[in-house]
């Protein structure tokens, strides 16, 4: 079968039809989320008392990170494989071709770099926002010669906040990791790709609106159940099912990444960064 990429396999609609077949994405996914979560919460559980304990949190931090790389790689190849329908499949192992370190590590301390400083600025922006609320209700106020709630623009922040992680992590950050995890040839190229293409923006847009949503209002939502048993079963139940759409959102999300930041022709799925 040809490597080259198929019109018809393109769209949202695609992204979604290769997510609800990837059944061993959805595993690795779903379990290895889980399990980086647990590792992530035991790291700031060890905490930095003691040089000892310093040591341990950086060095699980370190494996978080490989983690992280790890599961989003393994999505990101499965659906361009998919995407093209590679005939290598049964091959693809004895072609590997692993590059070496000085050509993969300057994209990935690049991404690193870039990761931390939106984060950075998110919670910059996440500090300053309260102080920013309360001089914009006092202004309105005046203007406006009525009191205006500052509550009532506390609850508009959380949007902005939202639309706010949507531009740094997904919109900007995302295209940039997923061509450092295919070993695109230029890391900025492929990435501006996936900046240009309303698709993209519009596709993500809604399945973070959709993974947002499900996790947090699904699980905060009451039955109305009585008694501990029945609350605590309805809960756990109503947290697995928004966890499980918001993975599916999540998987959206990087099947249109790969596809939007690819050129007509691809790298091999044999160049790996690892």
């Amino acid at each position: 079968m040809s490597s080259a990429p198929n019109i018809s396999q393109l769209g949202v609609p695609s992204a979604v039809s290769r997510v609800l077949h990837s059944g061993r994405v959805w595993i690795i996914q779903g379990v290895g989320t889980l399990v980086w979560l647990a590792l992530a919460y035991a790291c700031f559980r060890i905490g930095s008392a003691s040089a000892g304990r310093l040591a341990g949190s950086a060095g699980l931090a370190c494996l978080l990170a490989y983690l992280a790389a790890f599961l989003q790689r393994t999505a990101l190849r499965v659906y361009r494989r998919e995407r093209l329908g590679d005939a290598r499949r049964g091959s693809r192992r004895k072609k590997a071709h692993h590059r070496k370190v000085l050509e993969w590590l300057p994209d990935a301390a690049t991404i690193l770099v870039l990761f931390v400083a939106l984060a950075g600025l998110a919670a910059i922006v996440r500090q300053s926002l309260p102080q920013a609320l309360e001089h914009a209700a006092s202004w309105l106020t005046v203007e406006l010669g009525r009191p205006v709630d500052f509550r009532v623009l506390e609850a508009r922040a959380v949007s902005l906040e939202f639309v706010i992680g949507w531009i740094l992590f997904i919109l900007f950050w995302l295209p940039l990791a997923a061509a450092g995890l295919l070993g695109e040839a230029s890391l900025w190229s492929a990435a501006g790709r996936g900046w240009r293409r309303l698709q993209y923006w519009l596709g993500t847009l809604a399945s973070f609106v959709v993974g947002y949503l499900a996790l947090w209002e699904l699980a905060g939502l009451g039955p109305g159940l009585q008694g501990i048993l029945p609350m605590t079963a309805g809960f756990y139940a109503r947290l697995t099912l928004g966890y499980g759409i918001a993975l599916g959102s999540w998987l959206v999300i990087l099947a249109l990444a790969e596809e939007s930041i690819s050129a007509a022709e691809p790298r091999s799925l044999d160049d790996t960064w690892d």
